[in-house]
């Protein structure tokens, strides 16, 4: 996210750039659309291309600033440019920052907070999205080990055009361009970023790379350069008859932000482009007067926009630190405190650092703003390096404590609404009462979702079921797969498991897996022509980098991860069927983490069941597949369940004679949890 420059008297005289209170109602939509996004309820899964919208209207008004000033004067001052976008930016970006590492020794977990130095470093020098690109991590992955830090990524991809934009315009002027000419040049750069998009092969790059970013930005650019003057006029134009079509491309953006997700495939195609066309007639219609405009002209949309910048450096912190793990509330009702503490931090923000510098001329010129933040960012690494240390000497002393709640919602469907006694996991106990009840989170396809189910209907109070199972979804976050009959499907729709498990963790005993057959066909990642087949190796490398993101959520918490055995299915045309040999190859998968981890194990029933294609087994699996409603409720209840609570109470057992489970949570090394 980044922050448009207000429009004040002094840029006005200075730039001849209007002030369009469209253009802010624009921006109030696009924060509300990431803040959405970033709440993780789901209702806007493709809410973050607000971000692209702010790179659109960011280049536009930039370019206008400096196209003008250009005209006006003959020339760009870099220096007085520069000092500005410290001056407007720094403070309140270096004010979090530092607020973050402040806290992050209290609120932040272990594998959160031994990065965040380094988050911080990036985020204040506007380099976080390299950082991120070379550390692997992608947007997708936000949810699994959120930074407090992640979402500075687009400020920093920003800051960098910022230097560069002005050196271009300015050499291109010296060079006896004009507005057309240079705008020409700003749509060859556009179609340069586009091809760098379309050839890449990394999502890292496609997502957070400066050069792959840039051509949303420098659209914009180009639409200042080339009808600046244009747009201008038509502001002060009355409304057209046809005006009221001006809506359209405004519902596409939040249509698009409804249906597409991060993983959607045409993010990573070079689409971007094209949305961000999208975001340019959207602009054009936000000071155009109409039905847009006025909608987007209401004072509560103004001034969600004119605040959008602190909104956006606040809103993440709050969301990962207030989360389900510190407030056990609804999903919607936790948003709804997440949305009013950003705001009442944001109001803080605006009124004690960003106007008094605004107004009163604070860090006015360039050396001083350059001198504070220098000052700053020192400030900063000293911090983040006595409070983390210190921090990793901790010893939690927390006295145990037993919590008493009901299972959660899931993000797909709650299946058993009974209390249940869980521990909690901020003080993990050492010795194992095996006669208590228990809670699980099932994350998996149609299979996991069949015995959560009959998990639940044969419980009788002793265990408490999430369901995360989906239909056709396997267990990696990917854009397609492929079956055995070479049939393509799109699974862009399914959930990201390693999110599932964070977001529940905090309120299950284990995480149980069932796999059937959904994560034995190929696969393709989004944006991706390459299919990942079932016995290759990549297929396997990413299955255990899977299991390793599981784990690196839930051992900080002593947390195991039971694996349900995948069965042989029937051979019917008429459903998907099981290839054996893919099934023997999943089935070795999840017999290496079972000897590999000590907080991973088997879960067998296969022997329970009959041949699939006997009489028997039709009669057990109608389609081949799912146990038949009463049939499964009987083999829960006698074989599912009873084998269920004895495996994980072994695991713990395992965990904590090999000192994979401790009351020192927070010094746990997750490495312990491997068998040596």
């Amino acid at each position: 996210m980044i922050y448009l420059l207000p429009v004040t008297e002094e840029t006005q005289q200075r730039a001849s750039l209007a002030h369009h209170r469209g253009l802010d109602g624009l921006r109030g939509v696009a924060v509300i659309l990431v803040i959405i996004y970033h709440s993780g309820l789901n209702w806007l899964p493709g809410g973050f291309l607000g971000v692209s919208v702010f790179f659109t209207l960011s280049g536009f008004l930039i370019t206008s600033l400096l196209i003008n000033e250009c005209e006006n004067t003959g020339r760009i001052n870099l220096k007085a440019f520069w000092g500005r976008r410290l001056r407007r930016l720094a403070p309140a970006s270096l004010v979090v920052i530092a607020g973050v590492v402040g806290l992050a020794s209290w609120l932040s977990t272990s594998v959160e907070a031994s990065r965040i130095k380094g988050d911080a470093i990036s985020a204040a020098l506007y380099f976080s999205n390299w950082r991120f690109i070379y550390s692997g991590h992608s947007y997708g992955e936000l949810f699994a080990t959120p930074s407090p830090l992640q979402h500075l990524w687009s400020l920093s991809i920003e800051e960098q055009l910022y230097v560069v934009v002005p050196l271009l315009i300015a050499g291109l002027f010296a060079l006896g361009l004009r507005r057309r000419g240079i705008g020409l040049v700003m749509l060859v750069a556009v179609a340069g970023s586009t091809i760098v998009t379309v050839f890449a092969n990394s999502h890292e790059q496609i997502y957070y790379g400066t050069h792959a970013r840039a051509a949303e930005l420098l659209l914009g650019s180009g639409l200042a350069c080339l009808f600046g003057r244009r747009i201008e006029r038509l502001a002060v134009q009355k409304a057209k008859p046809w005006s009221t079509l001006n809506i359209v491309p405004l519902v596409g953006v939040i249509a698009l932000a409804r249906f597409s997700s991060v993983d959607s495939s045409w993010v990573y195609s070079g689409a971007l482009t094209l949305f961000a066309g999208l975001s340019v007639v959207c602009l054009i219609a936000a000071v155009q007067a109409g039905l847009v405009k006025s909608f987007l002209s209401l004072p509560l949309l103004v001034r969600v926009g004119e605040v959008s910048y602190g909104l956006y450096l606040i809103h993440w912190p709050v969301i990962v630190w207030l989360n389900s793990d510190r407030l056990d509330l609804r999903p919607t009702a936790l948003f709804v405190v997440q949305v009013v503490v950003t705001v009442l931090l944001t109001v803080l923000s605006y009124w004690l650092i960003e106007q008094p510098i605004r107004q009163r001329k604070v860090l006015l010129s360039a050396p001083w703003a350059l001198s504070t933040f220098v000052a700053t960012l020192v400030g900063i690494v000293v911090l983040a390096s006595a409070i983390l240390a210190s921090a990793s000497s901790e010893v939690d002393t927390t006295p145990e404590v037993l919590v008493t709640i009901a299972p959660t919602t899931s993000v797909i469907e709650s299946l058993s609404a009974s209390s249940t006694t869980i521990v909690d996991h901020a003080a993990v106990p050492i010795r194992v009462d095996r006669t208590g009840p228990l809670s699980v989170l099932v994350i998996g396809d149609s299979t996991a979702e069949n015995i959560a189910t009959a998990l639940a209907q044969a419980s009788d109070g002793s265990l408490g079921v999430i369901s995360g199972g989906v239909l056709g979804c396997p267990l990696l976050k990917v854009a397609h797969v492929r079956d055995r009959k070479d049939s393509q499907q799109d699974v862009s729709y399914c959930p990201n498991n390693e999110r599932l498990v964070h977001d529940h963790a905090s309120k299950v005993d284990a995480i149980v897996i069932v796999a059937g057959v959904a994560n034995q066909w190929a696969y393709q990642y989004a944006g991706s022509d390459v299919w990942v087949e079932p016995d290759s190796d990549q297929y396997k490398a990413d299955l255990d980098k899977f299991l390793e993101d599981i784990e690196a959520i839930v051992a900080p918490r002593g947390l195991p991860v039971l694996v349900f055995e995948t069965p042989p299915v029937r051979d019917n045309p008429e459903i998907l069927g099981d290839d054996i040999a893919a099934l023997v190859r999943w089935a070795g998968v999840i017999n290496e983490w079972d000897s590999n981890w000590h907080s991973v194990k088997m879960v067998p029933y296969a022997d329970t069941l009959s041949d699939p294609n006997s009489d028997e087994g039709k009669a057990e699996r109608p389609d081949g597949v799912h146990l038949a409603e009463d049939f499964r409720r009987e083999l829960a209840r006698v074989i599912l369940i009873p084998r269920l609570r004895d495996k994980y109470f072994d695991t713990l057992d395992e965990m904590n004679q090999n000192g994979c489970r401790s009351v020192d949570t927070k010094s746990l090394d997750i490495e312990l949890c491997r068998v040596a």
